[in-house]
């Protein structure tokens, strides 16, 4: 059952004590935001319900139960050293969350509503981002084909909604393993869209790569077994013994935002030479003296270590690089509004 989210008493300014070891982890906040979307009215004007306790009603026909009609995004607020609430470019998760919503048919909110939801949600629950160094408020849109329906077609009924909560660090690890035996995406599939059913075929190859000691899986791609793609949810990159920072061509990956801010960083603020262009394995081992891997939850986090049948290789030294920590200090900082943003990607919204 919803109920509309209206404080009637004030609320503390900020949120009990933070756990120091604050996890990348589902809670319950204040409020979240929900709209709905029918063949006959398209998209309702969209409104905050109380968090706590909440649940959503579904048919058991409901679509996205058998024909994976869901898509998301992942964003982040971060309240900076001056007190400012901040999100990091949430017109690029909009307009990717319109991409996804096209390949797979769905009915996508505009750039405008998506924006309204996720700063209403920032706002409301803003008690709950923590201060820069315990961590970040991971905002999740979501858009899920809610309508009854048996047969394969588009669902009459849609739900867009937004949800948030305080997180800390996400995987950490800087050891990555090569499966022979799986794939994450095929070309002409949907590995570029954020879509929920991407994730599911993860799990299992990654289980097993935690069993054997390493963070995630680095999928190779599908047609060839050879050209890096990504992890079960970040983007890969490589810095070569020239210098050249290199990460795998869009296809069949996901057209990470904070892909694209780190080529930016390095073309525009470092200088570097920065290029998207196939990236084989074999040329990783060999010639890589830094590896490291991106999104919104990780940040960017090091690889020192590439486990491929059965043997580990160390990338570089085995030691997490310099440039990798460049790359990331410039990006935090111009998240924290510390370096000068020069493409607006910063937005404050309290």
């Amino acid at each position: 059952m919803l109920k509309p989210f209206e404080p009637t008493l004030p609320l503390p300014p900020q949120a009990p004590n933070w756990d120091e070891n604050l996890r990348f982890a589902y809670s319950e906040v204040d409020a979240f935001w929900l709209t709905r979307w029918t063949s006959e009215a398209g998209w309702e004007p969209g409104r905050l319900y109380e968090h706590r306790g909440a649940t959503l009603e579904l048919s058991p026909a409901a679509a996205v139960l058998y024909y994976g009609e869901g898509v998301f995004e992942g964003l982040k607020a971060y309240r900076t050293r001056k007190g400012n609430i901040v999100l990091f470019r949430p017109q690029d998760n909009a307009r990717r969350l319109r991409a996804s919503a096209a390949r797979l048919a769905l009915p996508a909110p505009s750039v405008d509503m998506f924006l309204e939801a996720v700063t209403a949600v920032a706002r409301a629950n803003a008690r709950w981002v923590p201060a820069p160094e315990k961590g970040s408020f991971y905002l999740r849109p979501v858009l899920i084909g809610s309508g009854a329906i048996l047969g394969v077609a588009p669902a009459p009924e849609f739900l867009f909604y937004v949800f948030g909560c305080p997180v800390g660090l996400y995987m950490g690890g800087d050891r990555l393993i090569v499966l022979s035996s799986v794939h994450r995406a095929a070309p002409y599939g949907t590995g570029a869209a954020k879509a929920a059913g991407n994730y599911a075929g993860c799990l299992r190859p990654q289980k097993i790569a935690k069993e054997m000691g390493y963070v995630d899986v680095l999928y190779l791609d599908a047609r060839e077994d050879r050209y890096i793609e990504e992890l079960s949810g970040a983007n890969f990159f490589a810095i070569l013994y020239d210098g050249t920072v290199v990460t795998p061509a869009l296809g069949s990956i996901l057209p990470g935002i904070t892909r694209d801010s780190i080529l930016t960083i390095a073309r525009e603020v470092f200088g570097w030479i920065a290029v998207e262009r196939p990236l084989s394995l074999e040329e990783v081992l060999s010639d890589a003296v830094e590896a490291f891997y991106v999104g919104t939850a990780a940040v960017l986090s090091p690889v020192t270590v590439i486990n491929h049948k059965g043997k580990d290789y160390p990338i570089g030294d085995g030691h997490p690089g310099p440039r990798s920590q460049m790359l990331r200090q410039a990006l935090v900082e111009i998240q924290l509004q510390e370096r000068p943003d020069l493409w607006g990607w910063v937005v404050e919204v309290a």
